[in-house]
């Protein structure tokens, strides 16, 4: 499995470090913000993309995916592209294909197809997709990703504890979007800190652990990086454009 992380940053990212969001896991998307389809082209996997997964509609979870659909468009597109969202998604996509946000309806140009539901689920190569639903302040799923014996979690947001169902995956993409320090903001915008999604890959029995969507406060990233491994050693707070083996 190769994870390539194309945008590690929360909605208050600062500058060019962190972009918003985003992350290629062997064909699969995981959320779209913005800049994550140059990241794509950067890595040469732009090609490969053969579903993209929404965990909710704030702006720096969605934004890029315009983008990446006209560029799709642009580059003769022919093979089939499958998007999941919880509802609300196409509605947004209709208003930006009406107002030629993306030139042209790029459903008409190669089959595109939407699994929108309050749990989408599918089947996508080797991959069997569904979705959990997390705590955040609006409605928002995490997705829960499994192929021949391997599996991970990837939470977009979420407030912890963030979900009664009992998961399990080798694999855990969590958000850290505060320090431990700030834990009450990071609950009050439904978000989790370091030592939380820690907690999360303790309870799950995870091999790994990924720390994103960092935030821009000051020292945040050291300050993560020395909670999360106080509980859970095998863990990494990621950069942009860091790609994994694993």
């Amino acid at each position: 499995m190769h994870v390539t992380f194309l945008g590690t940053g929360a909605g208050n990212y600062e500058g060019s470090r962190r972009q918003p969001c985003s992350a290629f896991v062997e064909g699969i998307l995981l959320d779209c913000g913005a800049g994550a389809t140059g990241r794509l082209q950067d890595a040469g996997l732009f090609d490969r993309v053969d579903a993209i997964v929404i965990t909710h509609l704030h702006a720096d979870h969605i934004a890029g995916l315009f983008d990446f659909l006209m560029h799709t468009i642009i580059a003769g597109r022919t093979r089939p592209l499958s998007i999941l969202s919880p509802p609300g998604l196409t509605t947004i996509l209709r208003a930006a294909t009406a107002a030629q946000v993306m030139v042209l309806d790029p459903a008409q140009q190669f089959p595109l197809s939407f699994v929108e539901d309050p749990l989408p689920r599918a089947t996508v190569g080797p991959w069997s997709i569904r979705a959990v639903p997390l705590d955040h302040t609006v409605y928002n799923v995490g997705y829960h990703l499994a192929s021949d014996g391997a599996s991970l979690f990837y939470t977009g947001d979420t407030r912890e504890p963030s979900t009664k169902e009992e998961l399990r995956a080798e694999i855990l993409i969590h958000e850290s979007t505060y320090a431990d320090r700030y834990a009450d903001r990071a609950h009050d915008f439904g978000h989790s800190t370091a030592s939380q999604a820690a907690r999360t890959a303790v309870k799950m029995h995870v091999r790994k652990l990924f720390l994103t969507h960092l935030g821009s406060l000051p020292d945040t990233d050291t300050e993560v990086l020395r909670e999360v491994r106080a509980t859970f050693r095998d863990s990494e707070v990621v950069e942009d454009r860091r790609r994994y083996e694993l």
